[in-house]
């Protein structure tokens, strides 16, 4: 019997997945970010970290870089990047 609930992940498994996510509120950010330094005719556009925590900062940094976008600057608190 115990060997079905076995199957169940732990909540600390669970929670390491979720924090690793990028939320929809954070994705809008990116993305109004990057078009609004696009429509400025700015050549890099600053995206702000402080709402991310560090796996979803590794996480943005991997998806900018597969969508093509070249990081000017990375540190903890922004990513510039390129336009």
């Amino acid at each position: 019997m115990t060997n079905r609930y076995d199957k169940i992940p732990s909540y600390k498994v669970i929670k390491s997945a979720m924090q690793q996510e990028l939320t929809n509120k954070q994705i809008e950010y990116v993305e109004s970010t990057i078009k609004q330094a696009a429509l400025q005719n700015d050549y890099t556009a600053c995206i702000d970290l402080l709402s991310f925590n560090p796996n979803q900062k590794r996480k943005l940094v991997q998806l900018l870089k597969n969508k093509g976008y070249q990081l000017a600057e990375e540190s903890n608190w922004s990513i510039l990047i390129d336009l």
